[in-house]
């Protein structure tokens, strides 16, 4: 597949990878309002709402059934008590959904040919996304999101994670608009990456891991792999 034809396969792509995530909203007790994102899978025997710790830190925290406390993602209501594991070492969260959850919310869940997913490795070609806060509008009982997402080559991995340099000033991106060098995409953590599989004819997404963590200094995003998660939703490693 020739660079162009696939530029335009992740055009027409990015909207099945947008279905799969949400922003999740939520005040804390000063009633400002934070965000992050959260990923949908189907691992055959749960759906799951995947996110980084922190994310769901923050969740359990602030969030509970009194107005004005809730947990918004998408178009339905996240309940805290729904988290099934927080990992001890890794920057990650699960929660247990369920499909008229997904529903609700407006959105479709990953499916994989088998578990767990396989991280990426240095050189393969990935998609990151996710809703950061600062394209976040805010009107009379509305908030709005962009989706955005990077494409490109990861530079490092480990087994704990893997990350590359946006280098935004000459990136491929898209979403809501032009990415200004060093913006800081704080609330795209929780949202996924996808390995770019491509041959001569086709190419397709497949779920690889998760954002944690993003320095706008150095324009370097990190993820972790969900090759940890079991299919119950709780950590195996």
């Amino acid at each position: 597949m020739t660079p162009q034809a696939l530029i335009q396969y992740i055009n027409q792509i990015h909207k099945w990878a947008e279905g799969c995530c949400a922003p999740l909203f939520y005040r804390d007790d000063v009633d400002e309002q934070h965000n992050g994102s959260i990923t949908f899978v189907d691992t055959g025997e749960e759906i799951l709402g995947l996110t980084a710790g922190h994310v769901a830190d923050s969740v359990i925290k602030y969030c509970d059934s009194s107005p004005g406390h809730e947990c918004q993602v998408g178009f339905a209501k996240l309940n805290p008590k729904s988290l099934i594991a927080r990992h001890t070492e890794l920057d990650l969260a699960t929660f247990r959904l369920s499909a008229r959850f997904v529903t609700e919310a407006h959105k479709h869940p990953v499916t994989l040919r088998s578990w767990p997913p396989r991280p990426l490795s240095v050189g393969e070609l990935g998609l990151f996304c996710g809703f950061p806060g600062i394209y976040r509008k805010e009107s009379d009982q509305q908030i709005e999101m962009a989706f955005l997402y990077f494409v490109g080559c990861v530079e490092s991995a480990s087994d704990r994670h893997f990350g590359m340099a946006l280098k935004i000033a000459t990136a491929y991106s898209h979403g809501y608009e032009r990415v200004p060098s060093n913006a800081n995409l704080g609330g795209w953590s929780g949202g996924a990456v996808f390995r770019v599989i491509e041959d001569e004819t086709i190419a397709r997404l497949e779920l690889a891991g998760i954002i944690y963590e993003y320095s706008p200094s150095f324009e370097i995003v990190l993820a972790h792999g969900v090759s940890c998660v079991a299919q119950d939703g709780t950590f195996t490693g």
